[in-house]
């Protein structure tokens, strides 16, 4: 379902700030937007024919949030028309992105920020996407989210940062309603890790439900052939 812009966690800058996109015609639909997203997008093109941006935000860690300004500055003034709003940002009401964001100068005069609770969609002429928050655990300090994300016709499991997969989204991985599972997976495996140990996913999700099951936000440790050989995927960057 998703591309990536970034496959790396905070630390690992060589893959970039981990972050999913999709790109119909000319709206681009994004997962986070990391402190190296914004010069990624950039360098990449994948702002080309683009006319609207919707992001959806799974938590506020510098490298899921870090450039979401810098974003919504150059929707506003370097995708014609210039001066209209053209970004779209669906957070969670506990994530207070707005106060955020104000706080560097970004006001809502050059973004639209939609908050919810239980989920929410995007819809625009062809492109239509849901998605329900689950609630995952990750740090102390933050409310952080998974997704359930439906996109013509395929479901999708989109963790965000955590140590944890709930007992229903295993459950329903096992009765196949998934098409894709994305999971934060690290290299390390420690007490107290807020990132889920390859090592921990392999007990978690039994061998024969991994071959849909893509690792990202990888540390700088990981080392793909591992999870290649426990029949789990690896994301790939642009």
């Amino acid at each position: 379902m998703f591309k990536f812009i970034g496959t790396g966690s905070a630390f690992n800058t060589r893959l970039g700030n981990n972050g999913a996109f999709i790109k119909k015609d000319n709206i681009l639909f994004m997962i986070d937007c990391g402190s190296s997203t914004f010069e990624r997008i950039v360098k990449n093109n994948l702002l080309e024919g683009v006319e609207r941006v919707i992001v959806l935000i799974t938590h506020t860690h510098p490298d899921h949030i870090g450039s979401l300004g810098d974003l919504a500055f150059y929707t506003y003034y370097n995708i014609k028309p210039m001066f209209e709003k053209k970004l779209v940002v669906f957070s969670h009401y506990d994530h207070v992105l707005g106060h955020l964001l104000n706080g560097m100068g970004v006001t809502e005069d050059v973004y639209d920020l939609v908050q919810f609770d239980k989920g929410g969609g995007y819809h625009l002429e062809d492109f239509h996407i849901l998605f329900d928050t689950v609630k995952v655990d990750h740090v102390q300090e933050l409310s952080c989210f998974g997704y359930i994300i439906e996109y013509e016709g395929e479901t999708s499991y989109y963790s965000g940062d955590s140590y944890m997969i709930p007992d229903n989204i295993i459950d329903l991985h096992k009765q196949g309603k998934f098409d894709y599972f994305y999971q934060d997976v690290s290299s390390a495996d420690y007490d107290g890790n807020v990132h889920l140990s390859l090592k921990k996913l392999s007990e978690l999700i039994e061998s024969q439900y991994r071959d849909n099951v893509f690792c990202m936000h990888l540390d700088g440790g990981f080392v793909s052939e591992n999870a290649y050989q426990l029949g789990f995927n690896v994301v790939e960057s642009m």
